[in-house]
């Protein structure tokens, strides 16, 4: 049995370096009659148990956000064609197949925006024209390369629709209900017609937060209600509803209001994001208690104070991206998906945002210079998506100490992938075993290597 080994680590650069192909040592050590130190490996193992199934993860992605396909649109064609090489290829750059996309505006568009005029009771004026000048033509390049599974959040309702006159917080009359799961319909059947395919929505983005930009707050009975309604509307469709799409520190209870209540049962899944910690422990009871309900890592993005293209914290972010995809993906996540996929050089263009912390993302559009800007972070998740591909079972594995991180995966081909994280500051020695195959590695000081094993 052989092991194809990949590496990052700040020493290597920025690269997702192929380091070689080693042969596991056959070992039968369940029983020595005489102590020989020599077959002693009860020390420093990583054990993969393959034939310990979890759950099926389907696939890696990122937002299509009106930010990232404006800052994209505006590169030369070659670099336009790198980019999503880069993303979606799984031979030449690291294997995406799952996006985001915004109903209606986000923070991250040029502007505030929806597709009908304001007041507008009967949806005559629905119209996407808007998203066909980038984020259209953004996805659909993407499409030429691998087949995107998509999924859709709206921030905000039209404000007639809203018990406010604003576009930030408030809540939906629920005289619009009906109105408002339609508009997701026609939106849905607009991108179709436009050759896209929409696989499921969330019922709104970030649904507890009175946002400074646009946004609404749904209460957890709220969102049960009008999940009824929306089923209704996207009957035919075959697009999934999900639920929830915030942080995870109240991913149980959200899940058990959202799939105990009435709708329950028209509800496929729940989606969440990372910005209120770790908190794998709310995805793994959600796997246990609604096994049969999809999960979504649905956003996540590195910010800091410094402006333009980041140099400050970018291995940091790295390495928060692996940490958090390995625990997540291992603990019942069936989708993995980043936020913006890119920014111009000047982390925009944006609205609303005055004041507020400036994102990273894992490949900059200079498009002061017409060059692609890859950060470490790219690498980093690439270890993952590149190698962990839709349909994978996640499967059962143990490590002799926690400062290594450790996801295991079977890929439907057969293959075995093992990444192995080291966030620390020491060289850590660890020998993969796998039966009586045993391989020993050393995972370098903040470094992160995917072990594929195609036997």
């Amino acid at each position: 049995m052989k092991a194809v080994i990949f590496k990052t680590c700040e020493a290597l650069g920025f690269k997702l370096e192929r380091i070689g192909e080693f042969p596991f040592e056959r070992r039968n050590t369940d029983v020595v009659e005489e102590y020989d130190k020599s077959l002693d490996i009860e020390q420093q193992l990583i054990n993969i148990h393959p034939d310990i199934e979890y759950h099926t993860f389907y696939g890696f992605g990122g937002a299509f956000t009106e930010t990232a396909a404006i800052s994209w649109s505006k590169l030369p064609k070659e670099k336009r064609e790198e980019f999503i090489t880069a993303y979606f290829d799984p031979e030449k750059g690291i294997g995406y197949t799952a996006g985001r996309l915004h109903i209606n505006s986000c923070d991250f568009s040029a502007d505030s925006y929806t597709y009908v005029k304001e007041g507008d009771i009967t949806l005559d004026s629905f119209d996407i024209s808007h998203d066909t000048r980038a984020i259209i033509p953004m996805v659909k390049a993407a499409g030429e390369v691998t087949k995107l599974w998509l999924f859709a959040s709206p921030w905000s309702p039209p404000v007639y629709m809203k018990n406010t006159d604003k576009i930030q917080g408030g809540h939906l009359k629920r005289e619009f209900y009906p109105l408002w799961a339609d508009y997701i319909r026609r939106y849905i059947s607009a991108y179709e017609e436009q050759g896209i395919k929409i696989s499921a929505v969330t019922v709104q983005n970030e649904p507890r937060h009175h946002q400074q930009w646009e946004s609404c707050l749904y209460t957890p009975s709220e969102e049960s209600e009008y999940i009824g309604y929306l089923a209704e509307a996207l009957k035919g469709l075959d697009v999934k509803i999900i639920c929830y799409d915030h942080c995870r520190e109240r991913l149980v209870e959200r899940a058990g209001a959202i799939f105990g209540g009435k709708n329950g049962a028209l509800c496929d899944g729940i989606a969440n994001h990372w910005y209120s910690g770790d908190h794998f422990g709310e995805i793994r009871a959600v796997s246990q208690l609604w096994g049969d309900k999809l999960q979504i890592a649905s956003e996540s993005c590195c910010f800091d104070k410094q402006k333009g293209i980041k140099t400050e914290n970018i291995w940091h972010f790295a390495e928060k991206y692996a940490h958090d995809i390995s625990g997540a993906v291992s603990a019942g996540i069936n989708y993995y998906c980043d936020w913006n996929l890119t920014t111009d050089e000047n982390n925009g263009p944006t609205h609303f945002r005055e004041g507020r912390n400036i994102v990273d993302v894992p490949i900059y559009c200079d498009t002061a210079t017409g060059e692609l800007v890859y950060q470490p972070s790219y690498y980093y998740i690439g270890h993952y998506s590149k190698f962990i591909r839709p349909g994978a079972k996640c499967v059962a594995n143990s490590c002799y100490t926690d400062r290594l991180e450790v996801c295991s995966f079977k890929n439907a081909d057969g293959s075995f992938v093992c990444v192995v994280l080291n966030r620390t500051e020491d060289d850590l020695p660890f020998i993969l075993r796998i039966g009586d195959d045993v391989l020993s590695l050393k995972a370098e000081s903040h470094s992160v290597q995917s072990i594929i094993i195609n036997d």
